[in-house]
């Protein structure tokens, strides 16, 4: 042994340049897969918890649904600009089919008494395929689609043909419940939801609070503008109105601070979700509300405010 190293003999420098280069590759490939891996992959989802309505400031928390706004936010971009290839309506099913699977996953964990929400984007579903691949979602999950609520876009639900009646019929005979999404922010038709409902293929509609906030182009006089459009408060309460009259329950979405969490109570939504409530939460610390709630009723704790701080 010598205490300078060896220098390897001539024959050999060929087979160590050859050896370096292809570990090198090798190191290159696997650091490009892994990366691809990770920017195709669906990103973490985030949860908004559901609560009843309850007198006197009190809630219930009955379980979580998906933050579509939060998730849009995190798609990767280099996988948007593969899914282009593909067209829109296989671009729509294949992101609620992952949508779904992720989602039932994480909510397979979470206590029984909890339900799971998760918005569709896919505006043909339900097709006369969708139990098919809901099917192989909850079986590769072990989520119970008795715990499983669902909310198609309208033009889904307008679809007037058999296979949807069956499909829906299908759904709400196993406990899951159907809600149309995205009520007031397209034309509506009152016809559609009262034939769905009479049908009993409905178990009630989504309504986005924030339309109730003023318009950027709504005629104003000078002064502070209000929080709440007057005009837009009385034309969704009397729409609302006529959608309890077809036994239709009404949950509200964005609620986001204190004058819309009163307008939803007053017009007798009987779920809400909203930052004033909770704001977006991890699942580990949506698992961690059902624990500590564990069906017992949550008191409200208003989020706070850059005044309130």
């Amino acid at each position: 042994m010598v205490d300078e190293l060896s220098e390897l003999p001539e024959g050999k420098l060929d087979y160590v340049a050859s050896m370096a280069a292809s570990s090198a590759g090798m190191f290159a490939t696997t650091l490009r897969s892994r990366r691809a891996r990770q920017k195709s992959a669906l990103p973490p989802l985030r949860w908004l918890p559901r609560f009843v309505l309850g007198r006197n400031g009190t809630d219930k928390v009955i379980g979580a649904q998906v933050d579509m706004s939060q998730l849009w936010l995190s798609v990767p971009r280099r996988t948007l600009r593969k899914s282009r290839r593909k067209s829109l309506g296989q671009q729509q099913r294949e992101f609620d089919a992952d949508l779904l699977g992720n989602a039932c996953s994480q909510a397979a964990t979470w206590p029984d008494a909890m339900r799971l929400m998760v918005s569709l984007e896919d505006d043909q579903a339900p097709d006369g395929d969708f139990n098919g691949r809901l099917n192989t979602v909850l079986q590769s999950s072990g989520f119970p689609v008795s715990r499983l609520d669902l909310v198609f876009q309208e033009s889904g639900l307008a679809q007037d043909d058999k296979e949807t009646c069956y499909t829906l019929s299908a759904l709400r005979d196993q406990g899951c419940q159907i809600f149309l999404g995205g009520f007031g922010t397209a034309p509506s038709s009152l016809s559609l939801l009262r034939e769905r409902a009479v049908g009993g293929l409905l178990d009630g509609v989504q309504f986005d609070a924030s339309l109730l906030t003023p318009s950027g182009m709504t005629w104003q006089q000078s002064g502070a503008s209000p929080l709440l459009d007057e005009s837009a408060m009385v034309f969704y309460r009397a729409a609302l109105e006529a959608v309890k009259a077809l036994g239709l329950k009404v949950r509200g979405v964005g609620v986001d601070f204190p004058d819309l969490l009163a307008f939803v109570q007053k017009v007798g939504c009987v779920e809400a979700s909203g930052t004033i409530l909770a704001g977006p939460e991890t699942t580990a610390q949506i698992s961690e509300r059902f624990e500590e709630s564990a069906g017992r009723p949550r008191r409200r704790r208003m989020a706070r405010t850059a005044e309130g701080l």
